[in-house]
């Protein structure tokens, strides 16, 4: 059974709580059980599913726990489906490392220009996890598109991030795990 992250209240101490729940869970992922192996032949090609192994096991159980989320809310749509299961994949192969998240977090609400300036490019090398991780949905929209993802896939991961626009339903599902 999934461990429930603590009350997430915007700001102050709830919050606090939940991004060290986040930490855990990336630290302690649940392993990939044959159901799981089952969902992702399922939803996805063989390419697709080269792409998700890409991913670390933590983004990896994300992922899957997005799709069962969407799964319990009554969503069927196989393109909405995939994209659960991929939406994160542009930080997959090392791209985004979790010493990466915490400054993202952090420049996000106390620096938001220093993170605009520290992400606007790949280059220099250091530079790159937080220009990967920033950018991560327009990388996986192109690495699926790569993979022979539908062109509706390929929309909805790059627009994951965004409450009003077509991955409405998988924003709303991955911003509340």
């Amino acid at each position: 059974m999934k461990p429930s992250p603590p009350a997430v209240a915007r700001g102050g101490l709830g919050h606090a709580a939940y991004r060290v729940w986040q930490v855990w869970r990336h630290l302690t992922p649940r392993p990939l059980y044959p159901q799981d192996r089952a969902v992702l032949k399922a939803h996805l090609p063989p390419a697709g599913r080269t792409l998700f192994a890409t991913m670390s096991p933590a983004d990896q159980r994300h992922s899957l726990d997005v799709w069962a989320a969407l799964r319990a809310r009554g969503y069927e749509d196989p393109d909405l489906l995939a994209a659960a299961l991929l939406h994160d994949c542009g930080k997959g192969a090392g791209r985004v490392r979790l010493w990466v998240r915490p400054p993202i977090v952090l420049l996000r609400a106390f620096a938001p220009g220093a993170l605009r300036w520290l992400t606007r490019a790949a280059n220099p090398w250091w530079r790159r996890p937080f220009y990967y991780a920033w950018r991560h949905a327009d990388v996986g929209a192109e690495l699926a598109a790569a993979a022979g993802m539908s062109p509706r896939v390929v929309l909805l991961i790059r627009a994951h991030h965004r409450a009003d626009g077509p991955a409405a339903e998988l924003h709303a599902v991955d911003d509340a795990l």
